[in-house]
Order: C-alpha cells, then structure tokens, then sequence
C-alpha cells in the first residue's frame, strides 16, 4: 500500500495541487514530458518556498522522493518535473521591478518568463540579454547559461546577474553578490539548481539611447536561406564574416539536407542596435556567404521579438537536444555534421555563433568556464530515436571542448560531466558538500 503523505503545513495547504485537484494536468508537466507527481507547490511567497523544501526533505528521509523546481517549464533537460515526487512551481512568483532606471539594476523574481522582462523593461530602455523564447524562465536561464540573440553585445545572461536570493535544502535564506557569499554566489551562475532554490536575481541591465523615436531598443533581424554544396566551405566564410565582424552581430543557422542532397540553411542574424553603415556593410556582406534563395529584413524593438507566451504547457515537445562547443569546424567535423543530416528523424543540425562579450570573461569569472568557445554545434532529432543521435553524434561530442547543459536532452552522469571543465567541477563539488550534503536537490544537473 502507498504510504501516505504527511499532513502540509498551514503556509502550503491552499497553494498544495494533488492530482484528484482539477488543476493538476495544467501545473504538472513542461514542454518536454508529462510529469506524474504527487504534488505540485505553487508558491507565492519565499516563506512558502522554505516550508516546501523542509517539508519534501523529511520525507525523503524517509522515501525515494524526487523535488523539482519550474520556473517557465521550457526547459530541456525536462528535470523541472518528475514522477512520484514534488514540483515547486514558481510561475506565481513573477514580479519584476526597475531598481536603478539610470544604472539599469533591475530586481526579477524566478517565476517570470523573459517575454514579460523584454516588456517591462522596455519602456525604461533596459534590456537584458535572454534566450530565444519568451516562455522561458528567468530562474533556469539564471543559473545556467542564457545564449541569447544578443550573445555576442553581452555575453551570457548569468554574466549581468549581480545579486541573488537562495532557500537551501535547510530552509536558511542566502543573500549572495561578490561581497556576501562570493563561493556560493559564483557558482550558481552556471552550475545551476543543485544547491538551493534561487527565488530572484538582481541584473545588470544595459541601458540603451537611440536617435529613433518610434524604437526605444532597437535590432535588426536579417533572415536568409540559403542553399550550399560544400557545407565546409560554407562555415568557414559563415565564421570569418560573424568573427571579425562586430559583437553588435550575433548569427544563429539550422541545416537540413534536401531530397536532392544540397544543404539548405535557414540564417538568423541579429544586429543589436540602429540601422548604421557599419550595420548595413555587414548584415549586407551576409549576403555573399553563398547562394541566397530567400531574404527579409525587419528592424523592431528588441521585446518585440518575444511574443506575449503564456500558454498551457502539455509536454508534448517531441525534440531531443545534444550539443557541444567548439573553436571551430575543421574540414572532418564539417563532414560528420552531414552524416547527422541524412536520417529521417533529424530535425536539423543548429549552428550558433559564440565569442564577441561571451569570451570576454576570464574561465573563472562564474561557474561557466568554456570561454574560448566560439561555436555551439547542437543536434535536434525526434526522442523516439535518442539513441541513435547519441551514436551519430559521438565524433563532433569528442571534438568538442565542453556542452551547454541547460540545452542538452541527455541526462545520463557521462552528459554531467561534460557540462564543467575539471577545475569548475572541482569547485562545485566543495560547494555542494557545504550547501547541500545530503544531495536533496538532485533532479538538477550535478557534479
């Protein structure tokens, strides 16, 4: 017979959803899996964060009991839910508030998407840089990484996080910056969830002044599809053009092979900033990267580009994700990325360009130590045939220098330990034998 859980404490009771409640199936799953719970917290208040926790740790003295934290539920790794065990949700812990306009401080709690951030900030003419989806959460991007649309002006998002508030596994409360908790401070941006529950950040925002009076933070979103017979030629201009070009630029590319057998990619550059000579020489030179059948333009302000996504989450995204970091594509690798293009299950193959402010920080400035990476090469298949995409990938997984964890499907211990150079992993181990010895938070990567 199941054992029954322990009786909540007052604080949980009216945000406690148990599945026999009409609103489990719309709080128990994230875009990539349903989850199978047997209870979902939705916390309004760090108060309520604390007694969650202490509450899911006396019972895991107990029983296996898996504790998982959502924030967006865009996350996909899909640890952000789990089976049999507890998700603290803390989509209602959203506020957002402009400290310092003139110095860009801005105060976000964890439950916010970065849809609503963009939109908040845009009428101070603020800008953080996010990832590429409004319906990702400030809290796993904040701990994790953050490749975003304007990488290259500002590098990750973890680098513009200044403060933080974390619940550790003992319901003590950190206030973490360089002054106050520095290890810890240090290590949450990049290693993660496994040391506690951070409920909201303080950023560095960039604040942006324009001549325009109808874009308060503008960009220009250049698109091009093109299509190419020599896949190595292609990334070396496509590298050289983004690499000495300015970090106002940052180019994302999906490849996907054609029935016949030509290679066709769909571009996204993204110039951060007015429309200016130096702009229009290099969104222009673009053009010339090879043999172009389709092009738009659009200049709009930076929120736009993350439309309002508020949308039930259902699990029912069918992507699995794999990806490694590179200095950049020697004439093998070009031709194993063709390989990853011929079966049917591919989704494409992702190229995103790296470097400009993301190299700019010292590989200990936080715990994401991969600096010199200029290039993400990622792998998108059908999960139905993870298996072998993980085989098919193996050759670019050794060349490469380390993963992006937060954009990996695979969660197997081999994965983690790609995720954190040697000497990043050894400190993040000293930190969780501090923070968390009992290893509670656990559905996170970990060291």
């Amino acid at each position: 017979m199941e054992k029954k859980l322990p009786e909540l404490p007052q604080s949980l009771k009216d945000v406690a959803v148990f599945p026999k409640d009409p609103r489990y199936d719309e709080v128990r799953s994230n875009d990539y899996k349903v989850g199978q719970p047997k209870i979902v917290i939705l916390a309004e208040t760090e108060e309520q964060v604390r007694d969650a926790i202490s509450y899911a740790t006396r019972i895991k003295q107990e029983i296996d009991f898996p504790f998982s934290v959502r924030c967006g539920g865009h996350g996909l790794s899909a640890t952000s839910v789990n089976d049999q065990g507890m998700i603290l949700d803390l989509s209602h812990m959203n506020q957002i508030q402009v400290i310092d306009k003139e110095k860009g401080i801005v105060k976000i709690q964890a439950g916010a998407l970065w849809s609503d951030v963009a939109t908040k900030l845009l009428a101070d003419q603020l800008v953080i840089s996010s990832g590429d989806h409004g319906d990702t959460g400030v809290g796993g991007l904040g701990v994790s990484g953050g490749m975003g649309i304007i990488l290259r002006s500002f590098g990750l998002t973890i680098d513009r996080v200044i403060g933080a508030t974390l619940i550790s596994a003992d319901g003590e409360r950190h206030e973490l910056d360089d002054l106050n908790e520095p290890e810890l401070f240090w290590g949450i941006r990049g290693g993660g969830g496994q040391f506690g529950v951070v409920t909201e950040f303080l950023f560095q925002a960039d604040k942006v002044t324009t001549t325009d009076s109808e874009l308060s933070i503008p960009m220009i979103v250049q698109t091009i599809n093109y299509t190419i017979t020599d896949l190595y030629g292609f990334t070396q201009a496509w590298h050289t053009w983004f690499k000495h070009s300015s970090n106002k630029l940052t180019s994302i590319l999906l490849l996907n092979k054609a029935a016949d057998q030509t290679i066709t990619v769909q571009t996204r550059n993204f110039w951060y900033g007015e429309e200016t000579p130096e702009a229009r020489a290099v969104l222009d030179e673009a053009l010339h990267l090879g043999s172009v059948s389709a092009k738009t333009e659009v200049t709009m302000n930076y929120a736009d580009f993350f439309p309002d996504e508020h949308a039930r989450i259902d699990g029912k995204n069918t992507s699995f994700g794999k990806n490694t970091l590179v200095t950049d594509i020697p004439q093998a690798i070009a031709a194993e990325m063709e390989k990853l293009l011929e079966p049917p299950f591919v989704y494409g193959v992702e190229l995103r360009a790296l470097g400009g402010a993301m190299n700019d920080k010292a590989a200990d400035f936080n715990a994401w130590s991969f600096r010199e990476a200029e290039i993400m090469i990622a792998y998108w298949v059908n999960q139905a045939h993870a298996d072998e995409a993980l085989r098919l990938f193996q050759p670019i997984q050794e060349f490469g220098q380390g993963i992006y964890g937060a954009y990996s499907s695979d969660t197997s211990t081999a994965e983690n330990l790609r995720v954190w150079s040697n000497q990043t992993a050894a400190r993040l181990k000293k930190l969780k034998q501090v923070y968390d010895p009992m290893h509670f938070f656990t559905q996170n990567r970990e060291v």
